[in-house]
């Protein structure tokens, strides 16, 4: 394998491969990214046996060939190189080196055959469609926060991405919860995305999937019920989804909460940080109280500190007292966009409906914790 390619072609492609590779993995080959020259083109593709990303890029080929190299240290070393320098890549030693020039710089990494590199499957058979990169980006960017960190509950770990009927409109919905908190993003269903099937996405698999819409206009979506395809600007993204079955979100959104408290979103959350400094530690719980035109907060910790704001608000209702996790509050707060928050409370325990008043593409739903 002998080419040449730039500097800033090559380091697109390996900028979303450093994200997918193994770093600890007991599976060398998985810390690689495979490299294949053919046709002037460079292929680059790396993977995790769940998650592979592949990127196409032209380059100019002597010989055709392929191998691979360690991913991190390539992805390094290739950032470090100034713009508009031409890389040059060629196997040496039987293969078992890739020399690399640029400028007057060289390298010389160890290779592995790769015979043994995993080759993901592309997604054959499934719904196809097409949607604004914004738009997808957007969606995820809404939710992830609320998926669960736990492993135990693996249907928890990941974005529930499907299809859904409202009012006679077919709906593309995004849902994330970890148990304590929920977050729902609709869009108007793509055309031909209709039959979609409902999958879970893993977290990893959100994450590339909003690296690969930014910057781009649209992105191709094949969905099958076991793996995602995305493809944009020339990068492939294919990840298995996780098997297992989402739980009846829809029963836990509230659907009879009477009393509405809104606040300017940014008060808030400045009053709900400096607050929270005197909270406890390990509840990191701040206290809500909602009187005439007026949101009281306060927060305490075993110390017998205590902190106390008050913001102004619209609240009509009878004097009521609540407690939150001020990090939810913050998670939630950052992910709307315009300039009121509003609540939408039953009493001190029920969960909380929460929505931005100038969208109602997007709702959230936290758990009160008692204060």
């Amino acid at each position: 394998m002998k080419l040449s390619i730039s500097r800033e072609t090559l380091f697109k492609s390996l900028r979303h491969m450093s994200a997918v590779v193994e770093k600890r993995s007991s599976i060398a080959i998985l810390g690689n990214v495979r490299l294949r020259a053919l046709d002037n083109k460079l292929e680059t593709t790396a993977t995790d046996n769940d998650l592979s990303v592949q990127g196409v890029e032209e380059a100019f080929v002597d010989t055709p060939g392929v191998t691979t190299v360690g991913a991190l240290k390539l992805f390094e070393i290739v950032s470090k190189i100034p713009e508009g320098v031409m890389v040059a890549m060629e196997l040496t030693d039987n293969d078992s080196r890739l020399s690399l020039t640029a400028g007057k710089a060289k390298f010389s990494l160890a290779t592995l055959g790769a015979e043994a590199f995993p080759d993901m499957t592309k997604v054959e058979e499934g719904t196809t469609f097409s949607m604004p990169s914004a738009d997808l980006k957007k969606m995820l960017d809404r939710v992830q926060f609320a998926a669960s960190s736990d492993e135990t509950r693996a249907y928890l770990n990941g974005v529930y991405f499907h299809v859904v009927e409202e009012d006679g409109n077919n709906l593309l919905r995004a849902v994330a919860t970890d148990g304590h908190r929920l977050a729902k993003a609709d869009l108007p269903c793509p055309d031909g995305a209709d039959e979609m099937p409902a999958v879970i996405l893993p977290r990893k698999c959100v994450t590339e999937l909003k690296k690969l819409a930014d910057g781009a206009e649209t992105v191709k979506l094949t969905v099958s019920d076991k793996k995602i395809q995305a493809e944009a600007d020339d990068i492939t993204l294919t990840s298995k989804v996780i098997d297992a079955t989402y739980p009846d979100y829809d029963r836990v959104i509230p659907k009879g909460n009477p009393t509405q408290l809104t606040v300017a979103r940014r008060s808030l959350l400045q009053a709900v940080e400096r607050v929270s400094i005197l909270s406890h530690e390990k509840t990191r719980s701040v206290r809500f109280n909602a009187i005439e035109n007026a949101l009281a907060l306060s927060a305490n910790n075993p110390d017998q500190e205590n902190a106390n704001e008050e913001v102004k608000a619209e609240y009509a209702g009878k004097p009521l007292e609540i407690g939150f996790n001020a990090r939810y509050l913050a998670d939630i707060g950052t992910q709307i966009s315009g300039d009121d928050i509003t609540f939408f409370l039953k009493d001190a325990s029920s969960p909380v409906l929460v929505k931005d008043p100038s969208d109602n593409s997007t709702t959230f739903v936290v758990m009160p914790m008692r204060v």
